[in-house]
């Protein structure tokens, strides 16, 4: 049972760093192939940027989602997510030094 306990104390955290890594990973493809595909529909289409023509776009590419439920914007040329983004603003899981 004290065996049992061991392995569940070492391998829980790995395991959850692991599924935050992938999802972090999974967001970050998402929103890398969203701003592409925009970019490329603003071009074609002769249009600039605006909300207005964003919000549709993502409607129409809903496959393309954050795996945590953030929400993507497009900020400065890329698409960025509300949930992944702020977390790399805030340093992210490296500690303060």
């Amino acid at each position: 049972m004290v065996v049992l306990g061991i392995l569940a104390v070492v391998a829980v955290p790995s395991v959850l760093g692991h599924i935050k890594k992938t999802e972090v990973k999974v967001c970050d493809i998402n929103a890398s192939e969203l701003g592409k595909k925009y970019h490329h529909e603003l071009v074609l289409e002769d249009k600039d940027h605006s909300h207005v023509v964003f919000s549709p776009f993502l409607l129409d590419h809903e496959d393309y989602v954050c795996p945590v439920d953030g929400t993507y914007h497009y900020v400065e040329g890329e698409v960025e997510c509300t949930v992944h983004d702020e977390e790399r603003e805030d340093g992210g899981d490296v500690p303060f030094l």
